[in-house]
């Protein structure tokens, strides 16, 4: 029972182990809004390929990186402007195929 009259979509009861009904609740969520759209689909599998960049390159000295790897730097610049070309598609002011223009490196 909600201790409160706030609407919430899950409760912060444990589920399943150690995670709570929000927590997984909120996984699903998005995982639904992405299946029935490709260009979140994409969108995902490119900001994976590129935090794998960042993360192989976050135990390596400078002189040790790859012409793909990233710094902590690098990488959070990228993702604000990623995150924002993610919400303008949302939002409906840019298409889907400009959105991933602006999320690919190359």
């Amino acid at each position: 029972m909600l201790a409160d009259k706030r609407k919430r979509d899950f409760c912060d009861r444990p589920y399943k182990g150690k995670r709570t009904c929000k927590q997984v609740g909120a996984k699903l969520f998005f995982e639904k809004g992405i299946e029935v759209d490709t260009f979140l689909q994409r969108y995902l599998t490119e900001y994976n390929k590129v935090y794998s960049r960042r993360y192989r390159a976050a135990g390596k000295y400078a002189e040790e990186h790859s012409g793909k790897d990233l710094t902590e730097e690098q990488f959070k610049a990228w993702s604000a402007a990623a995150r924002q070309a993610r919400r303008d598609y949302a939002e409906g002011n840019i298409s889907g195929d400009e959105m991933l223009a602006k999320v690919r490196l190359d």
